[in-house]
């Protein structure tokens, strides 16, 4: 099924000069890029990115992270998008993080972990919709898709 997934480079990622890197890796995978900005993080969007953590102890941490500098906000379609790039960002804890993931090979820390990515398709659905409007998701047809994807999903 063709799913569409929000990704955030964090701020960490942009500082440390990884968002061609990082975004490379989804290209070379075979998701399709349909939207990319670059935004400052505002209270508010961060408070409503990560209400379901509110009551969570790390929720202000998380907050001042994801408003401390840039972040790459995108969207990557693709089958099963939500869990390939999932898998391929790798743990949440990059120590669990396995080699050959995002953060198995580029961070070190759980707060400075690079990269968000939905967790579900409904949380996909609701992320893109604070994040992008719809106007701002490019359709297109990319060649290299016959390449990439089964005749039924192309």
């Amino acid at each position: 099924m063709i799913e569409r997934t929000l990704v955030l480079v964090k701020p960490d990622g942009v500082q440390r000069l990884l968002v061609g890197r990082i975004l490379t890796r989804y290209e070379e995978r075979g998701l399709k890029l349909v939207a990319l900005k670059l935004v400052s993080v505002d209270r508010r969007l961060a408070d409503r990115h990560y209400a379901v953590h509110r009551e969570r102890p790390f929720f202000r941490g998380l907050v001042e992270f994801i408003t401390s500098g840039p972040v790459v906000a995108l969207v990557l379609e693709g089958p099963d998008a939500v869990a390939v790039v999932r898998a391929m960002n790798g743990a949440t804890r990059p120590a669990q993080a396995d080699p050959g993931t995002i953060r198995g090979d580029l961070a070190l820390e759980t707060a400075q972990n690079l990269v968000h990515a939905s967790d579900s398709p409904e949380t996909a659905e609701a992320e893109l919709a604070l994040w992008f409007r719809p106007e701002e998701l490019v359709d297109y047809a990319r060649e290299v898709d016959r390449w990439v994807l089964a005749p039924a999903e192309a």
